[in-house]
């Protein structure tokens, strides 16, 4: 007999796609370690910004190290890749954010902690 647990979830619809925004369990946690980890191997290894690298390719860094990870691995549905990300309205990709930071708020540090973590590992 398959007991079927009840996990919290939102629904909503971003750029006409409707995603399921789901709490962690320990299989996201899993899911989402997995990406970050292969995030990081894709980024030369290390995830440090290169010399002369400005705000934005900080940013960009940050958001395939940490956010993009997070967001796939809470969310189901037909999940924006990382280059759509990038495509789609602001104002579109940040109900997305806010609604799975809301989900699970210890997944998403505020974007300024994480650009700075990133500059200090540069010095």
């Amino acid at each position: 007999m398959t007991d079927e647990f009840k996990v919290s979830s939102k629904t909503i619809t971003v750029a006409g796609r409707k995603l399921t925004v789901h709490k962690s369990t320990f299989e996201a946690q899993l899911k989402r370690f997995t990406l970050m980890e292969s995030a990081e191997q894709s980024m030369n290894g290390n995830g440090v910004p290169q010399e002369g690298e400005g705000l934005e390719a900080i940013v960009r860094r940050g958001f395939t190290r940490v956010t993009y990870p997070s967001l796939t691995a809470c969310t189901s549905g037909k999940v924006f890749t990382e280059d759509e990300c990038y495509r789609i309205e602001s104002d579109e990709l940040e109900k997305w954010l806010t609604t799975a930071r809301g989900m699970n708020p210890s997944w998403f540090p505020a974007a300024a902690e994480d650009a700075e973590e990133t500059i200090e590992k540069k010095e």
